[in-house]
């Protein structure tokens, strides 16, 4: 009797285990949809300074301004096997906490050794940044048009990038940022923005992530599709950002 006690006992405990497991899809996606940034604790079956990860991962939750969320997920659970895909996480050092964009997407990842608040902290991108990681992981290509509300070829220019859209058949987006948005200023530091521009300056991003080109003022707009569709050329992506935003 004591035998089978025991072994209810442990279908029980188990049964409880992989149903609160499989939440961590479940978890992501909630928090996707309440905007909220994600620091995901990933740990393996010894759990080894799984703790000390976690504790990581809540700092950078409290000092952070705006809410975010922390989940654990175990990596050896075949349940999160799925997510393990997804973040690409076969092989990688563990315990790992990965930045989730607000939209779910990869915005980057350390691992404990290197794990500090004000690094994870450092990796959630900006609304503009968000933008253009989220198109970037639809596999498309960005017009990022760089701009002050005082140049009056502001208008011409955003129609032509939507002109520009419209002949790549749905494969790219377009992406405005101010020249004068504090929030956007790594970004606009990592494109090198001209912060005495007279004109707007269109950046054309490729799928892969790369500045394919840099114009000033009214441009082609066969020559932003060509752009657009040049082919990697290494590089990355602007404000060292990985490909992923809720608008």
């Amino acid at each position: 009797m004591k035998k089978i006690f025991s072994i209810m006992i442990l279908a029980i405990l188990m049964t409880g285990l992989i149903r609160v497991n499989a939440q961590t899809a479940t978890e992501i996606e909630k928090a996707g949809k309440s905007c909220k940034p994600v620091f995901l604790v990933a740990y393996n079956a010894t759990g080894a300074d799984a703790d000390k990860a976690v504790t990581i991962a809540n700092e950078a939750k409290k000092n952070l301004k705006a809410a975010s969320v922390v989940i654990k997920m175990n990596t050896t659970d075949a349940a999160n096997s799925d997510l393990i895909s997804k973040y690409r996480l076969a092989g990688a050092p563990l315990p790992l906490i990965l930045v989730l964009d607000k939209n779910g997407t990869t915005a980057g990842g350390l691992a404990l050794k290197d794990a500090t608040s004000a690094k994870l902290i450092e990796m959630i991108p900006s609304p503009k940044t968000s933008e253009l990681i989220k198109a970037l992981s639809e596999g498309k290509s960005v017009y990022i048009v760089v701009y002050k509300e005082s140049m009056t070829s502001k208008k011409s220019i955003v129609d032509n990038c939507a002109v520009a859209c419209s002949k790549m058949d749905n494969k790219s987006a377009t992406v405005f940022v101010s020249l004068d948005d504090k929030n956007e200023t790594r970004l606009l530091q990592s494109l090198k923005s001209d912060p005495n521009a007279k004109e707007p300056i269109t950046y054309v991003i490729n799928k892969s992530g790369q500045v394919a080109g840099t114009y000033s003022g009214m441009t082609d707009v066969n020559m932003l599709v060509t752009t657009a569709k040049k082919a990697p050329a290494g590089g990355c992506c602007p404000g060292g950002a990985k490909t992923g935003g809720c608008k």
